[in-house]
């Protein structure tokens, strides 16, 4: 069986540092590549970004699709309104929201993770414009 192989993307300079917080706002998410999958019976999204929180309001979280987290750096507190327990989220720390799921997250400082969640696009990761590298690319 033969498959048409297909490039890889890849976008250079997918850095965190350069996320800003909207005006007034202490938590942002910035996606960074999101892709309509092919390879499944009921195509979906699959969209990955950063999640940046800091010092602030609790940021409540209705869950209408999947979503993982890895926490980067600093702490991420998670409330689980299903069982009440809050959960402290320091770096290498992992959690998946599963559609229905309900929290509210929260920091004492501040927190960054990477995302992976199953919808398109929200809120596109500021400064990549034009860091795609072309598919002729050359390593």
């Amino acid at each position: 069986m033969s498959q048409k192989l297909v490039p890889l993307t890849i976008v250079k300079g997918a850095g965190h540092e350069f996320i800003p917080l909207p005006n007034g706002e202490n938590a942002t998410v910035a996606d960074f590549h999101s892709i309509r999958t092919e390879t499944t019976n009921s195509p979906t999204y699959l969209t990955s970004g950063f999640y940046k929180i800091e010092a602030g309001p609790d940021r409540p979280a209705h869950y209408t699709f999947e979503e993982s987290k890895y926490v980067l750096s600093g702490q991420i507190d998670v409330l689980d309104e299903a069982t009440g327990i809050t959960h402290h989220l320091v770096p290498g720390d992992f959690a998946f929201f599963y559609v229905g799921s309900k929290v509210k997250f929260s920091t004492k400082s501040q927190g960054l993770a990477f995302f992976a969640v199953t919808r398109p696009v929200k809120t596109p990761h500021p400064n990549l414009k034009g860091r795609e590298e072309s598919t002729k690319a050359r390593l």
